[in-house]
């Protein structure tokens, strides 16, 4: 893993913006010297979020070949921190210029402004992305976050997804999260939200934050602190494992003790592979444990040998999970 800031034992320090972006989105989790590092970073100078915004870009544009051995092999030399390569060039296969003078402006759709960006993932893949006023959003995959923020308000509307935000406090404009039929206001805090239907899932890491109708925002409904979450749809407050519910931007899965359908679910919403149950009678058994969804053929070792399960592959790519006839399989 390369270190917690750019070094100048190649040019990652003329280009710091790639390197954030490398570190940041890599799959492995930063460490707090790193989070420290690239939130640093971002204060120090507005250029900075424009800076890596345009690495944003440039990666979605690759996103179409993403899976490709070539854009696979510049990813995994980035990642490693090749000593011989700049993260920009083995991130994109390209020098920095060039590339991001002809994509500015399409990491924001067509919008006028930074201020009403449409932020989106696509299956198996999340993104660590800089709002406007300095705060932080993380992505899941298949999300979309629409911004609107303006000179008297700091707001985003969840579209679809679900979306962890790292607020910072600002008294004279309440962060707010529009989700289904809900507002979710904040000063600043660290807090998720998962949209599912029109009924939105919060849960807060650390903070303080109000939940209230959309269309009726004075009309608080439940209050949460650190470690609380919404259980209702809003309007009851019960404690959260804030552990297992983020755990997805670590590139995980966690269940405690949860029947297998609920598991398979999750893993397809996360991942770019496909899980499939053949029978009722595996979707019955109950799963604990921590799993990569970047993993599919691991996920299914782990259900062959520790829960008695046959997983075999299918021609059009999926897993399909099977209850044993006795002896656990993985085809």
């Amino acid at each position: 893993m390369f270190p917690a800031t750019p070094s100048s034992d190649n040019d990652d320090h003329d280009d710091p913006a790639a390197f954030w972006f490398a570190r940041m989105n890599a799959g492995a989790p930063p460490g707090l010297a790193d989070e420290a590092g690239y939130r640093a970073w971002l204060q120090a100078d507005p250029a900075n979020i424009e800076a890596y915004r345009q690495c944003q870009v440039a990666w979605r544009e690759l996103g179409l070949d993403a899976a490709t051995p070539q854009v696979m092999a510049l990813r995994s030399r980035a990642m490693g921190g090749d000593r011989g390569m700049s993260r920009r060039r083995a991130l994109f296969g390209l020098t920095g210029g060039a590339l991001a003078a002809g994509l500015a402006g399409v990491w924001f759709m067509s919008a006028p402004s930074p201020a009403r960006a449409l932020i989106s993932t696509r299956a198996g893949q999340r993104l660590t992305a800089p709002l406007p006023d300095g705060s932080e959003v993380t992505l899941a995959p298949l999300t979309r976050l629409r911004l609107d923020y303006g000179d008297a308000r700091r707001r985003v509307v969840l579209e679809a997804g679900q979306a962890w935000f790292s607020v910072l406090p600002d008294a004279d404009r309440p962060f707010t999260v529009l989700a289904g039929q809900q507002a979710v206001m904040t000063g600043g805090s660290r807090f998720q939200v998962t949209l599912s239907g029109e009924t939105p899932h919060v849960v807060v890491e650390e903070g303080a934050l109000a939940v209230a109708p959309r269309r009726a925002p004075d009309r608080i409904v439940a209050r949460l602190t650190s470690g609380q979450m919404t259980t209702d749809g809003g309007g009851r407050v019960g404690v959260a494992d804030v552990e297992t519910a983020t755990a997805w931007r670590l590139g995980r899965i966690v269940v405690r003790d949860r029947p297998l359908r609920e598991v398979v679910a999750a893993f397809n919403r996360y991942s770019s592979d496909r899980l499939v149950l053949s029978d009722g009678k595996a979707g019955d058994v109950r799963i604990s444990g921590s799993f990569r969804y970047d993993g599919s053929k691991e996920f299914g070792q782990a259900l062959a040998a520790g829960f008695g399960l046959s997983v075999a592959r299918q021609k059009d790519g999926a897993w399909r999970i099977s209850a044993s006839d006795g002896t656990a399989t993985l085809r």
